[in-house]
């Protein structure tokens, strides 16, 4: 046994009532740990406690103990326990203190004193350990989702941890992607003894290399805690029902329509050569390649394909956050570019891939009320609209709450939530069930297919084939920067 939860219970500063009461759970010396359970039951935050995050930087009433090889740690801060215990957050990005893979892996060594000649030796190691050899001088940004998940985790290896705590490492993934880092996660515990434990909504893909599972209800109570044969059966036994709901087709029956609102015309996009004359750039540099693409009023497409096609490129393009360098926009037959700013983010609303980025104030009520401040309404109005949107969101009860210490879950629907009050015509989803458990899925997934019933058009950038076929009306996948396929999808009216 390497790591031990002796009767533990912790309740968040200016919380009532605990995330979780008198746990206790063994982690053991290489294997591989998974704890599952609903979004909002804890399961980060077991993770934050083991690396000391809480309650040294998550203040709130902490008892029970936390035993490394049977010694207290519960006091010792995270700088101190970071040598034997490293953590790999939800968004790699969020972790990335350099701008080169080099730099980035060199970050934790140089906190450890560790000479440079070894360093240099350590990565070169880890680069090619994890299938990215000759990436040393590669921009942080350039990566795909894979290869920065990769990096991210690579950043903690060459630390030499004993214990690797990883949250939804594959949230944000393709399932090629996906299945490359549930392959390295393997290999680290057979290959280096590594324990690992594991927060993930993906977890059935690999349940079988599961050597020890806990799941939590959403109250925070251990409802499963089970290792070797038992694993697969009892998390069989807890996920089927959900998966049986998730693989049920839910689009609405109604007729599709034949209105363009939106259509995009031989675009290409370089981030590379911005501000170049247009007769430089070669096919080479264009993110975006001679794409395009027509979405009807009340579609419900998603767009699927690899990891660094040009998803996100395509919708910062469509915002205007990035201007294309050939190509055309027509939002309702006019010139995308003759949209003032107010008026176009009124038509078109967005919801980031990373709720964080979306967030502005200091709690949930003020977060919703920011969306509503450029709005013409009474107070009492927007009070009850922001009151009514919390509820149906399930979120009433965190309105106090700051919307950095939410669950990923959470801060999904927050960011959804608040983005819905302004009545848009049309709604882009960069990935909206991002670390959201089956029953969030299928409840905001709902949301929006109620949306489209009014007459909202739904985008959404997907790797959940699931999700498509239970949603979608109309499938595109987009490689080499452009459409390479359309579908319409089964179901459709």
């Amino acid at each position: 046994m390497s790591l031990k939860l002796q009767d533990v219970s912790y309740c968040y500063e200016g919380e009532t009532l605990p995330v979780w009461e008198h746990l206790s759970c063994c982690f053991y010396k290489g294997a591989v740990h998974a704890i599952c359970g609903p979004s909002g039951c804890g399961k980060s935050s077991i993770l934050y406690l083991i690396d000391g995050l809480i309650p040294h930087m998550y203040e709130g009433k902490l008892t029970g103990k936390v035993l490394y090889n049977e010694v207290n740690i519960t006091e010792m801060l995270p700088k101190e326990r970071c040598d034997k215990i490293g953590f790999v957050m939800q968004n790699p990005e969020s972790q990335f203190c350099t701008f080169t893979v080099e730099e980035e892996l060199a970050f934790g060594m140089e906190n450890l004193e560790i000479p440079k000649e070894i360093m240099k030796e350590k990565i070169s190691e880890m680069l090619e350990y994890i299938g990215l050899s000759g990436y040393e001088e590669c921009d942080l940004n350039n990566l795909s989702g894979g290869q920065k998940q990769k990096i991210a985790i690579a950043s903690i290896l060459v630390t030499e941890p004993e214990v690797l705590l990883l949250d939804e490492p594959t949230a944000n993934l393709d399932p090629e992607s996906r299945k490359q880092i549930f392959d390295l996660i393997l290999k680290l515990a057979k290959e280096k003894n590594i324990t690992i434990i594991l927060v993930e909504h993906n977890v059935e893909e690999i349940i079988e290399q599961i050597d020890h599972l806990v799941i939590l209800d959403l109250q925070g109570r251990k409802f499963c805690d089970v290792h070797g044969k038992s694993v697969v059966e009892n998390f069989r036994a807890w996920s089927e029902p959900q998966i049986a709901k998730r693989n049920q087709s839910n689009v609405s029956k109604i007729e599709l329509s034949q209105e363009c609102i939106l259509e995009l015309s031989d675009i290409s996009f370089s981030y590379q050569k911005q501000g170049f004359r247009k007769r430089i750039l070669s096919e080479d540099n264009y993110i975006l390649r001679h794409l395009n693409l027509r979405i009807n009023k009340q579609d419900f497409l998603a767009i699927t394909g690899k990891n660094g096609v040009g998803k996100t490129t395509l919708l910062r393009v469509i915002f205007q956050i990035f201007k294309q360098n050939e190509g055309r926009i027509l939002l309702y037959g006019k010139p995308i570019e003759s949209y003032k700013k107010k008026e176009l983010y009124n038509t078109i609303g967005l919801v980031f891939q990373n709720p964080e980025e979306q967030f502005v104030t200091n709690t949930v009520w003020d977060e919703m009320m920011f969306s509503l401040k450029k709005v013409k309404m009474n107070p009492n109005e927007k009070e009850e609209k922001v009151k009514k949107m919390l509820e149906r969101f399930h979120l009433e009860t965190e309105k106090e709450k700051s919307p950095f210490v939410l669950s990923q879950g959470q801060k999904r629907r927050l960011s959804v939530a608040s983005m819905l009050l302004t009545d848009q015509k049309i709604l882009f989803l960069d990935e909206p069930t991002y670390g959201q458990d089956y029953e969030n899925r299928r409840e905001l997934m709902n949301d929006m297919e109620m949306l489209r019933n009014e007459g909202v058009t739904i985008i959404m950038i997907t790797h959940d084939m699931h999700l498509v076929k239970q949603y979608a009306t109309k499938k595109v996948v987009i490689a080499n920067g452009h459409v390479v396929k359309e579908k319409l999808m089964e179901g459709d009216a």
